[in-house]
């Protein structure tokens, strides 16, 4: 799921900025809000240097493997690390790619809507904001907050009211119970569904696969799985190919109340008492410990 949220990443981005671009700040008098920095460009505008890079790399790899060329020899002419070319290579898209590269955190994440609000209530001095944020418990100097404001100080225009939910948490949303998904959340993913059919026929396969284990329903694999492939997901189609591979073995998983949980935590309590002996005891003694200590 995460592979598969980071290809479709782009549709989530602009239904946001979409939504963003059509609330109107009050405060500042001016319907056209200003977007904070996306990942792709930094504070100033400008396309970030490893944005720039990864798209060339994209390119340079999947136009020699069209040439039939192999992943070896595309490393050396590349110059670039045999792990690097593969990750290039599998990629489906450069979304997938630069999804985790625009989306790091930071430590400023977590205030960043009581930053919004201070500033579009027209609070634009720097250094009280940065006050107030180390009252909240803002860990971080004043550089940080002044490099994030650089744009709203230049184009004198209000935040962008919501920022763009990373990759790993569409993901929580996604694999949570929509039972037990807070209203909010809900509210958002429902949108994000709204904005991308793929991610939507994601979802309900998630769904579907969370009841079916729950109930027990392994006689349901097969249909399931014929209803994956019908959809554009590669990421998917990669785990049906998994399943299909020891198919049984996963139906009779999904429909059996046993599981190998007693014999998973006997290996980790022989890995606990060997460990233990590590340096001051011999096979023998090894032996007797993992037969005789409950």
């Amino acid at each position: 799921m995460e592979k598969t949220v980071g290809s479709h990443h782009a549709c989530i981005r602009s239904a946001f900025a979409t939504t963003a671009a059509t609330e109107p700040d009050t405060a500042v008098g001016t319907t056209e809000p200003l977007n904070p920095p996306d990942g792709t460009h930094d504070c100033l505008g400008h396309p970030r240097r490893l944005v720039a890079r990864t798209r060339e790399r994209f390119a340079a790899v999947q136009e020699r493997l069209a040439e039939g060329k192999s992943l070896r020899a595309i490393g050396r002419e590349l110059r670039l690390d045999h792990s690097t070319v593969r990750r290039f290579a599998r990629a489906d898209s450069i979304d997938e790619l630069l999804a985790k590269a625009v989306n790091r955190q930071s430590i400023l994440d977590a205030y960043k809507p009581y930053l919004h609000q201070r500033w579009n209530e027209v609070c634009h001095d720097i250094p009280q904001l940065h006050r107030e944020l180390r009252n909240r418990g803002f860990p971080g100097g004043i550089q940080t907050v002044r490099r994030y404001l650089r744009p709203s100080r230049e184009h004198g225009l209000p935040m962008a009211p919501r920022p763009v939910p990373r990759p790993r948490r569409v993901v929580r949303w996604i694999m949570t119970d929509p039972n037990r998904l807070p209203a909010g959340d809900a509210r958002e993913l429902k949108e994000v569904r709204a904005a991308c059919p793929h991610l939507d026929a994601a979802a309900r396969h998630v769904r579907d696969f969370a009841i079916m284990l729950h109930d027990r329903r392994g006689d349901l694999l097969p249909d399931r799985m014929d209803r994956v492939l019908a959809d554009d997901l590669p990421a998917l189609h990669s785990l049906v190919t998994g399943f299909r591979r020891d198919q049984e073995a996963v139906v009779a998983g999904l429909s059996s109340s046993w599981s190998s949980g007693q014999v998973e935590g006997q290996v980790t309590r022989i890995k606990l008492v060997k460990r233990k002996g590590y340096g001051r005891a011999n096979l023998d003694l090894l032996r007797k410990r993992i037969l005789l200590v409950t």
